[in-house]
C-alpha cells in the first residue's frame, strides 16, 4: 500500500490515461490518495461512459450505492449529504440535485463531493410555508435540468415545482432567488436545455420555450402540441430528450395508478394494507421539427439509447452494454413516494425494445424508496 500511495505525479497521469470506466477511477480513488487530483486534470480518458443506475437510498446510510451496467455490479459512494433522513435528489448533466427537510437545495457531484448552494425554495414566487414539510420536501421539486456541468461559467438551473408543477430558473453565481416562468396555468412533465434554450411539455403534449437570456426571460412562448391523432394509447408521462441534435418526445404508455387490496377490499383496514399497482407497458417516440411545428413517429433511434425516469432524460451511443433503440427507464410515480411503507416507489423499472415491443429488467434487485427513487446518473468529472 506504501508503494502505491507514494506513486509520482507523472505515473498516476499515465495511468489516468488508459483507465476507460468511471467504475475503474472509483476503484482505484480508494488506493491511492492523489488518484483523483491526477484523473481530474483532463487525462481521464475521454471514452464515451456507460450511465449508472442511482439506486434508492438505504435508510440513516451514509453511503449511496450505484448499479453499474457495464461491470453488473454495486459500486459504493461514501455521499453524507445525500442521506435519506436529511434530502431527496435529482440528477442532471451527472450532478445531483440535493433537497433537504430543511428545504435548502444544493447542487452535489457524486464523484468529487463538490457542493454548490441553491437558493431556498422559500424564494419560489408561489412557495408557501407548510405544516407538511415532509410533504413538500418529497413532491415540490418534480424535475430539474442544468444548461451545462455546473463547474461551467455560465450554468442555469430550470425546475418544475409546486401544486400546478411550473417553471423557474436561476444563474449559478448569479441569483439568489427563484424566477417564475410566466406561462398559461399548466402541469408541466418535463423540461429539456436544446439549442442553448429551455424547452418544456406538460401533460396535455403542448411545448413551450424559454430563453433566459433574452429580453424576455419570464416568458415561455407556446412551440406546437401534440398532435389527437397520435394519441394512440394511454399516455402516463412525457419526456423531452434530445437525440442526435433532434428532439424527441417520448410518450410513457401504462397502466393507470390505483390502490387494490389483493385480500378484500370490504375490509376496514383496506387503505392501509393496500398496495399500489402500476407499470409501464410501451413507449411512443415522436421527432418534433420546432421550425414548422410538425410531428412524426419514429420507430429507432438510429444507434442511439434513451433513459428516462426521475433524472433529466438524455440519450447515448449504443456500444458495450448498452443497447440500440432500447429506452432505459426507472420508476417516475410520484405518487409512490408518500404514504405507506407498501407503496414506495421504484417497482417500475427495465429495458424496453423499440423494436420488438419487450420489457426486460436492467437491474435485478430490489430498490424501493419513499423519498429519493432510482434514477439515471451520467458520471462525469
Amino acid at each position: 500500500m506504501a508503494s502505491v500511495l507514494a506513486l509520482p505525479d507523472d505515473l498516476l497521469v499515465n495511468i489516468a490515461e488508459k483507465v476507460a470506466l468511471f467504475e475503474d477511477f472509483v476503484a482505484l480513488r480508494g488506493v491511492c490518495k492523489s488518484w483523483q487530483s491526477a484523473a481530474a486534470k483532463g487525462n481521464f480518458s475521454n471514452r464515451p461512459q456507460i450511465p449508472w443506475l442511482m439506486l434508492a437510498a438505504k435508510e440513516g446510510s451514509d453511503v449511496r450505492e450505484f448499479y453499474s451496467l457495464s461491470k453488473d455490479m454495486i459500486l459504493r459512494v461514501t455521499l453524507p449529504e445525500a442521506n435519506e433522513k436529511r434530502c431527496r435528489c435529482l440528477a442532471s448533466e451527472g450532478w445531483l440535485i440535493t433537497i433537504g427537510k430543511d428545504l435548502n437545495m444544493s447542487l452535489l457531484h457524486p464523484i468529487s463531493g463538490i457542493q454548490i448552494r441553491l437558493p431556498h425554495i422559500s424564494t419560489l414566487k408561489d412557495h408557501e410555508a407548510s405544516d407538511d414539510d415532509d410533504l413538500t420536501y418529497v413532491t415540490y421539486i418534480r424535475k430539474a435540468v442544468l444548461s451545462s456541468s455546473a463547474s461551467s461559467s455560465s450554468c442555469t438551473v430550470m425546475i418544475i415545482q409546486g401544486d400546478y408543477a411550473k417553471l423557474a430558473f436561476c444563474k449559478l453565481g448569479i441569483d439568489n432567488a427563484w424566477t417564475t416562468v410566466e406561462t398559461r396555468q399548466a402541469c408541466y412533465l418535463d423540461v429539456i436545455h436544446f439549442n442553448a434554450m429551455f424547452y418544456a411539455i406538460d401533460c396535455r403534449g403542448a411545448i413551450f420555450i424559454c430563453n433566459v437570456e433574452g429580453p424576455n426571460p419570464t416568458a415561455g412562448e407556446l412551440v406546437t402540441s401534440l398532435p389527437r391523432e397520435l394519441h394512440t394509447r394511454h399516455i402516463e408521462y412525457l419526456y423531452l430528450v434530445e437525440s442526435s441534435g433532434k428532439l424527441l418526445v417520448v410518450s410513457r404508455i401504462g397502466v393507470e395508478i390505483h390502490l387494490v387490496d389483493p385480500v378484500d377490499e370490504e375490509n376496514s383496514d383496506f387503505e392501509e394494507n393496500s398496495e399500489l399497482t402500476y407499470g409501464t407497458t410501451g413507449f411512443q417516440v415522436f421527432e418534433v421539427e420546432i421550425s414548422n411545428g410538425g410531428w412524426k413517429e419514429v420507430k429507432t433511434l438510429g444507434g442511439r439509447a434513451l433513459f428516462l425516469g426521475h433524472n433529466s432524460s438524455f440519450s447515448v451511443e449504443a456500444h458495450g452494454c448498452i443497447k440500440a433503440d432500447c429506452i432505459y427507464f426507472t420508476d417516475d410515480a410520484l405518487e409512490a413516494y408518500v404514504g405507506a411503507d407498501n407503496l414506495a416507489g421504484g417497482k417500475d423499472m427495465g429495458i424496453y425494445n423499440m423494436q420488438h415491443g419487450s420489457i426486460t429488467p436492467h437491474f435485478d434487485g430490489e430498490s424501493y424508496s419513499e423519498i429519493t427513487p432510482p434514477m439515471w446518473v451520467a458520471p462525469s468529472f
